[in-house]
């Protein structure tokens, strides 16, 4: 019995034909046939022969979108193997959750309130309505709801974040794990990588967990030479060895050094897990029982870029509310647009939020480490300055 091909003639001497996912000899063409041309082909004992032309093509072959997905790179890949690739660590991933005990849930992309975070460049898309940049405010207001541990993949959306390795819009994991504190958060990114690792077959060559953890002030001392962040702002550029002049502001002061001198040396050994952030970067984490100096707050580095952030959450309603409030403030001081709090998720906390943790973890720059490559286009089927 013949079996039916959809393929684009790629070539008329010799003649070949593809589907984009493997590349046929076919033994006769009609004379009207051209390059570029989609047509259907029948296969009978392994001879693929011309049976209709399907849709012509009314350009050069190839064109601008066969060229861009199907030109193999130096590596041999091309495009189209990446995005198969991406599908495959999608589907890998929700089958380590639902097996794991997880539900994946959907929250809106359009909401009120983006965040209050003074790093923030929200997407207004009308009046006081906003692109999602985290779905975590309404993953919490599902964990007060009595969800129970949950997952999401899903669109996010940030202004300014263009480059090699960002896209203002792009693709995200966030999972609660109700009733963990950060460490078994850690071990859950470990077991989610090492299953991905062992499920896609591990083109890129990550390395296999277990990964290194490294608090903040042990990272600030090994690679920036500081042996106490708290110094200030002066202190720290003089002994971190930055020459230019400091910022009056210690948060600002400390972040440049972190970017400048700790972050881009983080995952020089392998995947690492930097712990224990100061109490000035605690976010939504909780800070930690046994020194309040510093939060229940990490993230996770391979390869140079930082692929998740993860909290032990906070759930006091007061101390969440004076921080958020604190934020607004400081968006106001530095001329940031002012967006609304979210009441909502503010007021779930107060009713009531199971001890969890949680964590964002970038989706594209997981698949950019699992598949091999430093370039976040590459894994994207269209990035901001190709649409």
């Amino acid at each position: 019995m013949s079996e039916y091909i959809y393929a684009r003639v790629v070539s008329i001497a010799p003649m070949f034909a593809s589907d984009g996912k493997k590349t046929y000899e076919v033994v006769e063409l009609p004379d009207d046939i051209s390059e570029g041309d989609w047509c259907k082909f029948t296969k009978n004992d392994g001879i693929i022969r011309y049976h209709e032309k399907d849709t012509p093509s009314d350009t050069p072959f190839p064109g601008r979108e066969w060229r861009k997905f199907q030109t193999p790179g130096t590596d041999g890949r091309t495009r189209m193997d990446a995005l198969k690739f991406r599908s495959e660590v999608l589907s890998g991933t929700r089958k380590f959750f639902t097996d794991s005990g997880y539900f994946e849930v959907e929250t809106p992309l359009v909401v009120s309130s983006p965040g209050v975070e003074t790093h923030l460049n929200a997407v207004n898309v009308s009046g006081n309505k906003f692109l999602s940049p985290s779905p975590e405010f309404q993953m919490k207001r599902l964990l007060a709801g009595g969800s129970g541990s949950i997952f999401q993949i899903t669109k996010c959306f940030r202004q300014d974040e263009t480059g090699k390795h960002h896209n203002p819009e792009f693709t995200m994991i966030e999972w609660y794990h109700v009733g963990a504190d950060a460490e078994t958060l850690r071990c859950d990114v470990e077991d989610l990588v090492d299953f991905l690792i062992e499920y896609t077959g591990n083109p890129g060559k990550i390395k296999k967990p277990p990964y290194k953890r490294m608090t903040m002030k042990e990272a600030f001392l090994e690679y920036a030479s500081v042996d106490d962040y708290n110094r200030s702002p002066k202190e720290l550029f003089k002994m971190a060895g930055i020459n230019s002049s400091p910022p009056e502001k210690w948060e600002d002061a400390f972040f440049q050094v972190f970017v400048e001198k700790v972050e881009p040396h983080l995952s020089d050994n392998g995947p690492c897990f930097l712990t224990h952030w100061p109490k000035e970067f605690a976010s939504l984490s909780r800070l930690d029982e046994n020194d309040s100096e510093v939060a229940e707050r990490f993230e996770f580095f391979s390869n140079g870029l930082e692929i998740a952030n993860g909290f032990h959450e906070l759930t006091d309603y007061k101390i969440q509310t004076s921080r958020s409030l604190g934020e607004l403030e400081e968006r106001k001081i530095s001329g940031k647009p002012l967006y609304p709090l979210d009441n909502l998720f503010l007021e779930s906390l107060k009713e009531g939020m199971p001890d969890t943790a949680g964590i964002a973890l970038g989706m594209d720059r997981l698949v950019m480490l699992l598949w091999g490559t430093d370039d976040i286009s590459n894994v994207l089927s269209f990035n901001a300055d190709e649409l």
